[in-house]
């Protein structure tokens, strides 16, 4: 199976660089309607130039080649430059998790890789616990995949290291 990204989510990063361009002409704009921007003119320059960075970040990320394989083999992330394998034999358990300080709330939506073994990998692991390291995979939310898709995949091919999720 192949999890692809769904775009929609990565809205915000044209959304913040309308912002800076706002914020960028908002003292004129001020001034335009007749009012005056009394905490000056780099308070709107400051924010502009936060949401601007923040806006290129979010879309540099969201162009970002992302790629998640899930098979007989095992499993394969391709995030950026970045291909990381885990063979099947290398896992320790598959997990569809809730996202790190998420509500209580929020169903489980992050697909996370434990493994044990202490091979080096091209990415730093997202999680360690005592004996395991565990690799954020992806965000089900922002797959086109459903939920279940990849559930039946992991039942599949990942066996008892998928195990019944309790929710």
């Amino acid at each position: 199976m192949e999890l692809e990204r769904n775009w929609k989510p990565y809205a915000k990063g044209p959304a913040l660089l309308v912002l800076a361009v706002f914020l960028l002409f908002s003292p004129e704009l001020l001034a335009a309607m007749g009012r005056e921007f009394t905490f000056g003119n780099w308070v709107g320059y400051a924010a502009a130039l936060l949401a601007l960075i923040g806006g290129i970040g979010a879309v540099r990320e969201s162009r970002e080649a992302f790629a998640v394989s899930i098979g007989e083999q095992g499993i394969t992330r391709t995030k950026g430059a970045a291909t990381t394998q885990f063979a099947w034999s290398e896992v320790a358990r598959v997990a569809i998790e809730k996202r790190p300080n998420a509500g209580k709330l929020e169903k489980p939506s992050m697909l996370t890789v434990w493994v044990a073994d202490q091979t080096q990998r091209p990415v730093p692991p997202d999680v360690e616990l005592t004996g395991l390291r565990g690799y954020h995979i992806a965000d089900l939310r922002n797959t086109r995949q459903s939920r279940d898709e990849v559930t039946a995949a992991l039942r599949q091919y990942g066996g008892e290291r998928y195990p019944t999720p309790a929710n």
